[in-house]
């Protein structure tokens, strides 16, 4: 069977650079000096661009996927060519998407890339199901250092192809960093599978339970190694990573030395379990840390705590004080406001005493008039009887005297 994968091998080779070839084949050479066809041929290089990245990292992936393997299985060959049905379609979508950019063709390209990548997908699960028992934790290992970029690849393949049907001409570029992003981070990925393969099955179980910031503080202590006879010092769990050129320079293999030197598996091996015991030792000691951090935040929030309650205690007793000095002013303004009341009632009551004794004595008075006034008229008609009287005497002595003269005078 090992040398049915070398024949399957190269049979991959061959059919994706067949699909290269057929792809550069389908451009429209200019055959008359034209602006127009000149634009329309590099509009066409420019897909055949994108299309040639895409396929160009589709062999990457499947060449690194089957370097580590030395054989096979039924299942990963029919996995084998069910990635390579869609992949061969590739110069199909492509000459569409050059000849007629529309909407269709474009959302085409886009579907195809999708099933592409799930149909290689499918064949590295495939392979990491032959290469691993499910007793070494491997697979887990797989789904959770491939799970959240492939999740990523599947959501941004999506938004694409959404978007490609409302702006195709747009989108369309965006297809070309997609498989360098799709190379940079599966690159990274398969190669912390690698390091995590040579690490015993006890320190896989712990890889396990990292969560993904420490899988992350791991994978830079690796990257951050450096070679010295054979072995290699580890710097810091905090390290920098390595840079983008430096990824560039760097040989492609899991057992290439960082300065150019190559290890032996079993060195490699070796190498990997003493850093993961250097990484526990230093994420203990960062996690001692850390709580001795949190003790003394605790400590300082208890603290604080205590601090708060006592001046809310303070602030309490403050209340409470001058919420009794309020009650205290409160009675005494009531108090005040009682005396005030019972002096206003009490000068009401002398007012209205005087205003009685006033009305009492004008009452007096006023009958004091009234019987003046009646003896008044009382006299006053006394005296004008005794004027009558003595009007009425003085007539009679009138008369008396009258007829007194009569009678004396001569008859």
């Amino acid at each position: 069977m090992k040398k049915l994968k070398t024949r399957l091998d190269a049979f991959s080779d061959a059919v994706i650079a067949i699909i290269l070839t057929i792809m550069v084949l389908d451009l429209t050479p200019v055959l008359k000096d034209s602006a127009a066809d000149y634009l329309l041929l590099s509009k066409e290089i420019g897909v055949y661009i994108i299309s040639f990245a895409f396929v160009a990292n589709m062999w990457y992936q499947h060449a690194t996927l089957f370097n580590e393997i030395d054989d096979m299985s039924y299942r990963i060959m029919l996995y084998d060519f069910v990635f390579l049905i869609p992949l061969s379609l590739t110069p199909l979508a492509t000459n569409m998407m050059a000849e007629n950019t529309t909407k269709i063709t474009v959302t085409a390209y886009g579907l195809l890339v999708g099933i592409t990548g799930a149909c290689f997908r499918l064949l590295a699960r495939g392979v990491i199901h032959f290469q691993y028992t499910d007793t070494s934790k491997m697979r887990q290992v797989y789904h959770k250092v491939f799970g959240q970029h492939n999740l990523i690849y599947v959501l941004l393949n999506l938004v694409l192809i959404v978007l490609a049907y409302f702006f195709p001409q747009i989108i369309l570029w965006f297809y070309l960093p997609y498989p360098l992003v799709y190379l940079l981070l599966s690159s990274r990925d398969r190669q912390q599978m690698y390091d995590v393969a040579q690490l015993t099955t006890n320190q896989r179980q712990q890889y396990l339970r990292l969560p993904r910031d420490q899988m992350k503080q791991f994978r830079q202590l690796v990257e951050t190694q450096k070679a010295a006879n054979g072995t290699e010092a580890v710097r810091s769990i905090s390290a920098k990573p390595i840079s983008w050129v430096r990824w560039l320079d760097q040989p492609i293999g899991a057992g290439a030395g960082k300065s150019g030197g190559h290890l032996d598996a079993e060195a490699i091996r070796e190498l990997r379990r003493a850093q993961w015991d250097e990484f526990e030792r230093l994420a203990k000691h960062q996690k001692t840390a850390q709580q001795q951090a949190a003790d003394e935040r605790e400590a300082q929030q208890d603290a604080q705590k205590a601090a708060a309650r006592q001046a809310k205690k303070e602030r309490q007793r403050q209340l409470e004080a001058q919420k009794d000095a309020a009650e205290q002013a409160a009675k005494q303004r009531d108090r005040d406001q009682e005396a005030q009341e019972d002096a206003a009632k009490l000068a009401a009551k002398n007012i209205e005493r005087q205003a009685k004794a006033k009305r009492e004595a004008a009452k007096q008075e006023i009958k004091i008039q009234e019987r003046q006034q009646k003896a008044k008229r009382k006299a006053d008609r006394k005296d004008a009887k005794a004027l009558i009287r003595q009007k009425k005497l003085a007539q009679k002595a009138k008369r008396y005297d009258s007829d007194n003269q009569d009678d004396q005078s001569p008859k």
